[in-house]
């Protein structure tokens, strides 16, 4: 027997010594790790702090350990984020969710991360069994700021026409078809560089490159409004005008037009003198219901070219038969 109790007492003794040992070695860790990790109880006190140990990414989370978030987030964010810990353990399962978080709105008592607006990924999951007392969920703290700008940007690259950095058709359509929805009209204003083929044949594509880049420049700096206008492919352009009556978008047209004229085009130690079309169409609300948004204006930029190109045509009913 007492040898029993000896041994008994002694595997017993190892098997506490190895579940400290272990439980040292796990807050080892988690202190360690880059990403913080916390625990967060239902009435919103953050009961335990781990990690957070990247300063580029993030602020030292400690000082938060045994305060509630109402201490130290603005109410908003709190109100959201303790939205988020009651539906984590009322649906008893991991709960994904993205947010933005203005940092120096954050009560620290000292801000040693990336400072500025970041944006996070929180990965919440319910804890099985009261942790001090009460029902809480783990919160692993992740921040995404550096991964949504790649998107963001990989978005705008998308949308943009890499030889004049306007953007395509895609994106200008559906501005407009938001600016419609929004305002309820619009004029659509169509370019067209007259006999751009002639500059490409005789002076090479990259003649050409460089004169679309140079309008491109022309049309901003008329307009003024880089959103309003989009390349739809090789040497045409498409523009939209707000706020303006038709005699108006019709002097904005004749503006352009004039500016390019008098420009001189260089490449190289060519001066090229380029002309354009314009064709100009009136759009409303009920114009959202069209397949194609621009058809009117093409008719437009067909009737200023078939009338001897470098002229501003408006679109009325009896061009559309053309």
């Amino acid at each position: 027997m007492d040898k029993f109790m000896v041994e008994y007492g002694c595997s017993h003794l190892g098997g506490r010594m190895y579940q400290e040992n272990l439980s040292e070695l796990l807050y080892s860790l988690f202190n360690t790790i880059p990403d913080p990790f916390m625990v967060i109880g239902e009435d919103g006190t953050y009961l335990e702090v781990f990690g957070g140990t990247e300063r580029s990414l993030y602020d030292d989370g400690k000082p938060m350990q045994g305060k509630n978030i109402y201490e130290f987030m603005p109410k908003e964010f709190a109100d959201f984020y303790m939205q988020q810990v009651h539906h984590t353990l009322e649906m008893n399962s991991l709960n994904s969710f993205d947010y933005q978080l203005e940092t120096d709105k954050v009560i620290l008592p000292e801000f040693n991360g990336p400072g500025g607006t970041q944006w996070f990924e929180t990965r919440m999951f319910p804890l099985q069994t009261p942790y001090k007392g009460q029902r809480a969920v783990t919160a692993q703290i992740i921040n995404i700021t550096e991964r949504r700008n790649l998107h963001k940007k990989l978005r705008e690259l998308s949308y943009v026409d890499p030889l004049t950095g306007l953007y395509n058709r895609r994106y200008f359509l559906e501005r407009v078809r938001m600016h419609l929805m929004e305002k309820g009209r619009a004029h659509i204003m169509l370019c067209d560089i007259d006999r751009f083929k002639e500059v490409n044949d005789q002076y090479g594509h990259l003649a050409g490159d460089a004169v679309l880049k140079e309008f491109a420049h022309i049309t901003k700096e008329v307009l003024k409004h880089n959103h309003a206008i989009a390349r739809l492919g090789g040497d045409e352009f498409v523009m939209a005008l707000t706020d303006l009556t038709d005699e108006e978008a019709v002097a904005m047209g004749e503006r352009l037009r004039k500016q390019v004229e008098e420009t001189p085009f260089h490449y190289q130690t060519q001066v090229l003198s380029i002309q354009i079309s314009v064709g100009i169409a009136k759009l409303s609300y009920e114009d959202l219901e069209k397949s194609e948004l621009i058809a009117d204006a093409d008719r437009a930029l067909y009737q200023a070219k078939a009338g001897g190109k470098n002229r501003v045509c408006l679109f009325n009913d009896g061009t559309r038969g053309l």
